[in-house]
């Protein structure tokens, strides 16, 4: 299986409870049947009749979509492949994007270029999201231009990414928090200013995060650091949004998925620079410098090689602003991170330790 290769996860991870049910159900209704001599169905029977019948609904529930017309999504950051590309698919599925460009002002090639490829409903946004003033000001551009008879916003997805790399006692601390404003402080703020917009359309806040969001990994501690903090906030703001009807999504693409989406051969080399000569002379010695070029070299995996395919990532984002009933969290990742996921979230840590570490 090739990395990028799409996987069903999502609708997997959306039968399973159905048909583990449906198991339930029919052992529970055979025996009572059985005990009762009302009749001898077998169990194996009833299972497939539950099963057909859950199955049914589940699928048709799942594949219900919302009209786009008169719907509008935020994307908070497009210079990116992933925000950029799915500005272009919302935009072509007819809705009203509002895509943010930290560097709109300047010119943006990218800018440009998506604002001509699109339809005259797409929005260029000046946004830096760690910047109060300029999310302030989107947030009053956005309420002058909703479409005439639209209250609100559908949808705000929260795209905004910066990826750092680094042993924790080689990591400058503004690196950590950059990392922070960029990846969790603008993602909250983002949220607070939006939601009012959002919970007027009953829409949906969707945060992309990443696999290492629920997986720590070794040379990657300021980015699972804040992919963390995400997925935590989104869990809190889910049960809060709950009586409000408003849906907080979670899009997770896998690390393989997007890797060299965040990091070129110049951003790594140049973090690698920065970072050696900032360490003390002491750490320097202490892991020498064989270690630390051999810890960088591990990391050229994400800028070799043929570029990244988004279309796992860029479906579970489209079916998160489509769907009518979006899961809570989509998982466009490979086997071998759907199963370190698993083992994560349901072995006791000690079996986790001794497969994985």
């Amino acid at each position: 299986m090739g990395k990028n290769e799409e996987l069903p996860w999502d609708l997997f991870d959306r039968c399973l409870l159905p048909v583990i049910f449906s198991h339930a159900a029919a052992v529970i209704l055979s025996t009572i049947l059985n005990t009762l001599y009302i009749s001898q169905i077998s169990t194996f029977t009833l299972f497939l009749w539950f099963v057909i019948s859950s199955l049914g609904a589940v699928f048709f529930y799942h594949n219900l979509k919302v009209t786009a017309a008169g719907k509008t999504i935020l994307i908070t950051d497009c210079t990116s492949r992933i925000g950029y590309t799915t500005a272009r698919q919302l935009d072509d599925l007819g809705f009203t994007v509002f895509a943010g460009f930290q560097d709109k002002d300047r010119g943006s090639e990218s800018a440009k270029k998506l604002k001509k490829d699109s339809s005259g409903r797409l929005h260029i946004l000046q946004l830096d999201v760690t910047s109060e003033k300029q999310i302030l000001a989107a947030a009053a551009y956005v309420k002058e231009n909703l479409p005439h008879g639209t209250s609100g916003l559908w949808a705000v997805v929260n795209s905004a990414t910066w990826a750092s790399f680094g042993e924790v006692e080689w990591v400058p601390f503004d690196v950590y928090k950059q990392s922070t404003d960029v990846n969790l402080l603008s993602v909250i703020r983002i949220t607070q200013v939006f939601l009012p917009l959002v919970r007027r359309t009953k829409g949906r806040i969707i945060n992309i995060v990443s696999i290492l969001g629920r997986i720590a990994s070794p040379l990657r501690s300021p980015y699972c650091t804040v992919k963390f903090g995400v997925e935590a906030f989104s869990d809190c703001l889910r049960l809060e949004m709950r009586r409000w009807g408003v849906d907080v999504i979670v899009v997770e693409p896998g690390d393989y998925t997007t890797g060299n989406t965040w990091f070129t051969d110049e951003v790594l080399l140049a973090q690698a620079r920065d970072m050696w000569k900032s360490m003390s002379y002491e750490a320097r010695a202490e892991y020498g410098e064989d270690y630390f070029e051999q810890s960088v070299r591990s990391l050229q995996t994400y800028t070799k090689g043929e570029e990244t395919d988004l279309t796992p990532v860029l479906r579970s984002l489209t079916d998160a602003v489509c769907r009518t009933f979006p899961l809570s969290r989509y998982t466009s990742v490979t086997r071998s991170e759907k199963l370190q996921a698993f083992v994560a979230d349901h072995f006791p840590r000690s079996v986790y330790d001794i497969i994985y570490t």
